[in-house]
């Protein structure tokens, strides 16, 4: 009988063992995941600003001087420009960042009897809130910036139909 009892202690050391060899894992894995969600916020970021030159860019083009040929182009490259640099706003507004909390952190898991491998997959879980929340706004202000690169597309046309009218007396 005795045993039995420590075989089955021994596979219940095990089976935590490796749970807890995979939360490790988990958890060395959710850093870089967020470290690459990190670096692609920086990305949409970067684009969401060069969107909003662009556009600065092109409004400047547009009010450069009094269309005489085809003003409706120019008044639609400037409108278009205008979009594009709001969609670029939107994209590059402040928002609330998620992020594992460190009061929050220190306050739950400080004074508690848990065992180091159940805070580690509290702290898993928590990772992957916040990975998810992160991926959610990374989606959210990709598709503004897609979006404001489209309608600053049609702007340039549009400015270039204007200019071209203009120069050759459309």
């Amino acid at each position: 009988m005795r045993g039995a009892n420590k075989a089955k202690a021994a596979a219940e050391t095990a089976a935590r063992r490796k749970r807890f060899d995979r939360v490790r894992l988990l958890n060395e894995e959710l850093d870089h995941l967020m470290s690459d969600a990190t670096a692609r916020t920086a990305s949409v970021t970067n684009k969401a600003s060069f969107l909003a030159v662009s556009g600065g860019v092109l409004i400047t083009a547009g009010t450069a001087q009094l269309w005489e040929s085809a003003p409706g182009y120019g008044v639609a490259s400037l409108a278009l420009s205008c979009l594009a640099l709001g969609f670029a706003a939107i994209a590059l507004r402040p928002g609330k960042r998620p992020g594992i909390e460190a009061r929050r952190l220190v306050d739950r898991h400080l004074d508690c009897d848990h065992s180091v491998a159940q805070v580690e997959v509290e702290l898993v879980r928590d990772k992957e809130t916040v990975l998810t929340a992160i991926e959610h706004d990374i989606a959210s202000r990709g598709r503004w910036v897609w979006a404001g690169f489209g309608v600053l597309a049609a702007a340039a046309l549009s400015l270039a139909a204007v200019f071209s009218f203009e120069l050759l007396g459309g």
